[in-house]
């Protein structure tokens, strides 16, 4: 009994004890702030998933022998080059037998070049360039994806929001959708570069024998797609000679005019 009681007095004088210690500990933490308040957040964990729906993404991220050329050039916009290339799979599943890649330091970043109908032969598609098409951010990616009989179309990939989007052209209709035809023959050619204050401008020169009638439409960013504005629309007949001088978008690849990345 007696030693029952000599426990329970222990037992109590001990509760007692902790009570006030941690009472004691709270006013400690109210008068030092330790409710971590001005303690930094915690960083986002950092999204390594996929950038594209295709389950052979990450084989061909990897894959060299896949690989159809490779640039180099600040594409997201911090300054630092960035690697580019293409890497194609014809046995993948339809909208992903061609990807394009952007490695910017650890993290690599996917877009698909497979629309369906694309054509994987003639080496398409294949990087033209890395230019400043639309006057914002990094270098955009300028890539062959389709081939007439002597015309090339070429996509303008930007990097936005973590991602590579394609540029939009308003009003193109399939099958060259939101491409820009250049080259050509003789008797047509085609040609896409930049123009004054960001705009865009695309041409095409029809040959009478002796003559090329030149039209050229001005297209401008509205809302991150190229809008045409027609009262820029320009017409000129000229001979051959004078056709790179006049309209120097004729005298070389894509965009060529454009700043470099």
């Amino acid at each position: 009994m007696v030693a029952a009681l000599h426990r329970s007095y222990h037992l109590s004088h001990m509760s007692t004890s902790i009570a006030r210690l941690a009472a004691l500990l709270v006013l400690l933490c109210l008068a030092t702030a330790c409710d971590d308040v001005d303690s930094p957040a915690p960083e986002s964990p950092r999204s390594d998933g996929p950038s594209t729906n295709c389950s052979n993404e990450e084989q061909l991220s990897t894959d060299e022998s896949a690989r159809r050329g490779e640039l180099r050039g600040d594409v997201t916009g911090d300054g630092e080059a960035d690697g580019v290339f293409i890497a194609v799979d014809d046995r993948a599943e339809s909208g992903c037998r061609a990807l394009l890649f952007v490695t910017s330091g650890d993290r690599t970043i996917a877009a698909s070049l497979d629309f369906g109908d694309t054509d994987l032969g003639l080496g398409l598609p294949a990087l033209e360039g890395i230019k400043q098409v639309d006057g914002d951010g990094g270098g955009d990616l300028v890539v062959n994806m389709a081939a007439g009989a002597s015309t090339l179309f070429a996509g303008v990939f930007i990097f936005a929001d973590g991602g590579l989007e394609q540029i939009r052209i308003e009003g193109s209709q399939p099958p060259v959708e939101n491409l820009f035809a250049h080259g050509g023959g003789v008797a047509q050619l085609s040609a896409a570069d930049c123009g004054g204050d960001g705009a865009v401008l695309v041409s095409t020169a029809m040959s009478d024998g002796r003559r090329y009638r030149v039209d050229r439409y001005t297209y401008e960013f509205e809302d991150g797609v190229l809008a045409r504005d027609s009262a820029k629309d320009e017409r000129q007949t000229l001979r051959a000679q004078s056709l790179p001088r006049s309209f120097p978008e004729f005298a070389g690849p894509p965009f060529s005019s454009c700043p470099d990345a």
